[in-house]
């Protein structure tokens, strides 16, 4: 049972909406383990939901640009150009926002990806949100994600959306548990499933895109 602990856990931390909420006070007792696995302070996903709850509000009237995609195959991490493009194409039928590619890559450090993909996924978003931030302030939201496969299959996908300032507006983590052992490690499939889950999770509330305290 001590053995299987961390993963029992770590279910209950990415189950997200597939589950029904928990009511406010488990959320407070899951919350010291939502940290321990990763997840951020209740202070910063309070300004994730406001960011978020402001991305909805304003979309379709702000630009969104899409930054080279990250694609790792096996020991091979590649910014492609190419991909960012076609997700851009994925994403237009999806909102009236002018969607574009942004210019450059991300300057952020090399991806240093661990067995804790919710840590990973919290500790990437900083480093994207610095690098934002870093830059003069702008009414577009940036698109930036990752796509981590092996062997020819995907393995794990992550998503971030930023605002002008650098804030987390959106952040999410999919992996075997939402798409299967066999998605294949080509452009079209794990694209899709980015800019249909955005604009899925564009319908729904703030608190179950950032569950309170971590857990949801």
């Amino acid at each position: 049972m001590k053995r299987n602990l961390p993963r029992i856990l770590a279910i209950l931390l990415l189950a997200g909406p597939a589950y029904a909420p928990l009511h406010a006070g488990g959320n407070v007792l899951l919350y010291p383990f939502a940290r321990l696995f990763g997840s951020l302070p209740e202070s910063e996903l309070v300004k994730c939901r406001e960011a978020f709850a402001e991305f909805k509000a304003t979309l379709g009237t702000r630009p969104i640009r899409v930054a080279p995609v990250l694609w790792v195959d096996g020991p091979k991490h590649i910014w492609k150009r190419p991909v960012a493009d076609a997700l851009v194409r994925e994403m237009r039928p999806h909102t009236t926002a002018p969607v574009r590619e942004a210019p450059g890559k991300p300057d952020v450090p090399p991806a240093e990806f661990r067995r804790n993909q919710l840590r990973y996924l919290w500790e990437r978003g900083a480093q994207y949100a610095a690098w934002r931030r870093a830059a003069p302030p702008s009414d577009d939201y940036l698109l930036c994600a990752e796509v981590w496969g092996h062997g020819g299959k995907v393995g794990a996908i992550q998503v971030y959306v930023l605002d002008g300032k650098g804030q987390i507006a959106y952040c999410r983590l999919f992996n075997s548990h939402h798409f299967g052992p066999n998605l294949p490690l080509q452009p079209d499939e794990p694209l899709r499933l980015i800019a249909e889950k955005l604009f899925e999770d564009l319908q729904k509330k703030p608190e179950q895109v950032f569950p309170p305290y971590g857990v949801g």
